[in-house]
């Protein structure tokens, strides 16, 4: 290769510095000169917004969605092993094999059971989840909830009471709603109901009680805010009459989007032989496969929504090579009678596209990232402009809006829109390197 980027046989090798120096050149001239300088100027700026935007409105869904999860799982398990007729010895082994998988944060034994509520103001059906004392103080919901703004955690009350005193204590902890619902607070007494008491000669015998209202719980979470109620697990096997006997062992995890990767280790511990082979091992995402099929499918389509806006973005791209080529026929007829080949003038045509491209991808990228991460004062700023809060926490569960920065996102987007922006530079940069010199200066 010669000086200046040219081969021996004097044409110039393929992107050479000729070809860019020729190219940035019709990319900054003016429309007197014959250039398209103010519509590069709006493909840039379109290319720029539907990129800023895509990373934006993904970064506030993956926000949204982590959040959605936070406030679901809080409270519930992601991994719920049957544990049913496991002595205490044998509970105590199997808790212990299972704290120690890597990746499981904690497991602990749960009782279930439905009672009717009553209060002086109302009564209300409930479900009773018997937990011990630890294992509530440890739920993400309430270990995270020390934001009051953020209406989630313990919202009234205190867990400072909560399983002390005999046979676990008279404390329970209640659901913001449901404490809504019968008219009580902290600190108030509610009666629970339950056909399903203690064992007698004759049968069960309905079980009622009066229990101390230590806190309510908020999880974000209507359908949990509305019907739960926390017991120490030693108060809910009497009050039931279960003797020793859990319903579940409820694992949590370090992170619940590698559950699926949990689930053997947790069934090669629960199906050993000293435990029982007949118990079931379910994940959060079977409890309601819909629901979280639909999270799945509205990324994707959010996703497939905003690549077709920057399809469209670039597109403006092809109209601005177009008149571009229009304008520049003179000067490509004669580059063209100087032995510039076919290629190297494609070539020139594509380096333009490419550049509009890439430019308002990075810009778009640039934007983006700084609306993710300045998003809290975005949100202050248009809350003082417009006067109301936008996100109303006693609405939403949330103080603010969230988002997530999802850095695979972030080069899919990138990758994506500069090979879109190649690929509309195509057609018109081959129309260039078809014209025909001799048609194109028979008339100037």
């Amino acid at each position: 290769m010669g000086e200046g980027g040219f081969s021996g046989n004097g044409r110039a090798a393929p992107f050479s510095p000729f070809e860019f120096e020729i190219a940035f050149r019709y990319l900054g001239a003016t429309r007197k000169d014959g250039g398209v300088a103010l519509i590069a100027i709006i493909s840039f700026a379109a290319v720029m917004l539907a990129v800023t935007a895509l990373i934006a409105v993904m970064s506030v869904m993956n926000g949204f969605r982590d959040q959605l999860l936070s406030n679901l799982l809080g409270a519930q398990p992601h991994i719920i092993v049957d544990g049913r007729g496991l002595e205490p010895e044998a509970l105590d082994l199997m808790l212990a094999d299972l704290e120690a998988i890597d990746g499981v944060r904690s497991a602990g034994p749960i009782v279930q059971g439905e009672v009717m509520a009553s209060a002086e103001r109302g009564d209300t059906f409930a479900q009773v989840l018997g937990m011990r004392p630890g294992d509530l103080a440890r739920l993400e919901v309430v270990a995270n909830g020390d934001d009051g703004r953020a209406a989630t955690g313990i919202t009234h009350g205190s867990l400072d009471e909560f399983g002390e005193g005999r046979n676990g204590g008279d404390v329970i902890v209640l659901g913001r709603g449901l404490a809504q619902r019968l008219g009580v607070n902290a600190g108030d007494y509610v009666t629970l109901i339950t056909a399903a008491g203690r064992q007698t000669a004759l049968g069960r015998a309905p079980s009622r009680k009066s229990y101390y209202v230590g806190g309510l719980i908020s999880v974000g979470v209507s359908t949990i805010d509305n019907a739960v109620v926390f017991m120490p697990i030693v108060q809910s096997q009497l009050f039931f009459g279960r003797g020793d006997d859990i319903d579940q062992i409820q694992i949590r995890t370090h992170d619940i989007d590698a559950i699926s990767d949990l689930v053997g280790p947790v069934e090669d511990v629960v199906l050993q032989e000293q435990f029982g082979r007949d118990r079931y091992v379910s994940d959060y995402t079977r409890l309601d496969p819909a629901f979280f099929t639909a999270l799945q499918v509205e990324r994707m389509a959010m996703r497939m929504i905003m690549a077709i806006v920057i399809a469209i973005a670039s597109l403006n791209i092809i109209s601005g090579l177009v008149m571009l080529v229009k304008n520049k026929r003179r000067d490509i007829a004669i580059l063209r009678t100087m032995g510039i080949t076919q290629a190297s003038v494609m070539r020139i045509f594509v380096i333009i596209g490419a550049m509009i491209g890439m430019m308002g991808t990075l810009a778009g990228i640039i934007l983006g990232i700084l609306f993710v991460i300045n998003i809290d004062p975005i949100q202050d700023f248009i809350t003082w402009v417009s006067g109301t809060q936008v996100f109303n926490p006693e609405v939403y569960y949330l103080y603010r809006v969230p988002a997530k920065l999802d850095w695979f996102e972030v080069g899919f987007v990138s990758v994506f829109c500069f090979t879109v922006s190649l690929l509309v530079t195509l057609l018109p940069a081959w129309q260039a390197s078809r014209l025909d010199p001799v048609e194109a200066l028979r008339y100037e």
